[in-house]
């Protein structure tokens, strides 16, 4: 007759030298840095949408100046040929306006597209289909930043998360080596067993139905220590240690790198503050030069180069 047998089985491991603990510590530091990894994320794309959507205020800004431009040029044009018909300018003043009434119209030209091109850029961004047109509520102003350097460069430290990816890293490498030095520990275990027969131990009679005559169990601990690997532990240890000091260099660079990312942004902001204010000045002059220049041109005692030399610096 046949005989059979069914079991289970069950080892729990109680001591693995430290193995379980590096890699439950590394475990962890990949989690914490996948969390980081995803604000990461979110940050890049709200400073992608952010970007986008004031370069289409910038480009609509510039588009309302070439056009304002143009309207400025072609009026001066309507002026300069009324002077020319009843012979009080030459021919090379009407000439000279058309050329440059020209050149802002290729400029205008420029403009709007390049305004089309980042509405586009930003329905992109934001998910919507390119044609889509945006109707854009904001303006352009100069808000005073309220932070100074010291704290920017606090607040980078402590919230940025590429720098908390770069920690974790360091975490994850630390419970490496942590692992790789239980190779000189034993490990210890818990076992249980337990089977079934269909063969009666007693007679030696097989019934047809597993497991319903004879029935085993035990328990027991078992204990391995490897003494001699001819150096692989060793080998394992020295490369978790490299990766240990690797990890703790790329922190420390990404550190100095988001400690001069801030230090750039920073100064390039303050200067772009200090250069809106020297402009709207530049601005009213420029508006105040080119109102005389018309004015001069108009009375008889100016030039029209004066007057399309005005209208370039005041587009400028």
């Amino acid at each position: 007759g046949r005989s059979r047998t069914e079991g289970i089985s069950a080892s729990i491991p109680i001591y693995t030298g430290g193995e379980y603990r590096g890699n439950l510590i590394t475990q962890k530091a990949n989690y914490q840095s996948a969390l980081s990894g995803k604000q990461k994320a979110y940050n890049d794309m709200h400073y992608k949408v952010v970007s986008d959507y004031y370069n289409c205020l910038l480009t609509q800004d510039l588009e309302q100046v070439a056009k304002d431009s143009v309207d400025t040029l072609a009026s001066h044009l309507k002026n300069v040929q009324a002077s020319y018909d009843v012979g009080v300018v030459a021919k090379v003043d009407v000439l000279r306006s058309e050329v440059e009434l020209a050149d802002a119209q290729q400029s205008l030209i420029k403009a709007e597209n390049a305004r089309k091109i980042a509405v586009h850029t930003l329905n992109k961004t934001v998910g919507l289909p390119l044609e889509t047109e945006l109707d854009l509520t904001d303006s352009l102003v100069n808000d005073e930043y309220g932070r100074d350097l010291a704290s920017c460069l606090e607040y980078a430290e402590l919230n940025r998360p590429d720098l908390e990816q770069y920690r974790q890293g360091v975490r994850a490498a630390k419970g490496g080596v942590r692992s790789a030095r239980s190779g000189y520990m034993p490990q210890i275990s818990i076992n249980a067993s337990k089977s079934w027969g269909n063969t009666d131990s007693k007679t030696g009679t097989t019934h047809g139905w597993p497991g319903d005559q004879d029935e085993k169990w035990g328990v027991g601990a078992t204990a391995t220590w490897n003494v001699f690997d001819c150096g692989v532990t060793l080998s394992k240890i020295h490369e978790a240690e490299a990766n240990a000091r690797a990890a703790k260099e790329q922190l420390r660079d990404s550190e100095n790198a988001v400690a001069l990312d801030v230090r750039n942004t920073y100064y390039n902001m303050q200067e772009s503050q200090r250069r809106i204010h020297t402009t709207n000045v530049a601005v009213a002059k420029a508006q105040e030069d080119f109102d005389i220049a018309q004015l001069r041109y108009q009375n008889g005692v100016g030039t029209n180069t004066d007057v399309l030399d005005a209208q370039v610096a005041l587009n400028k």
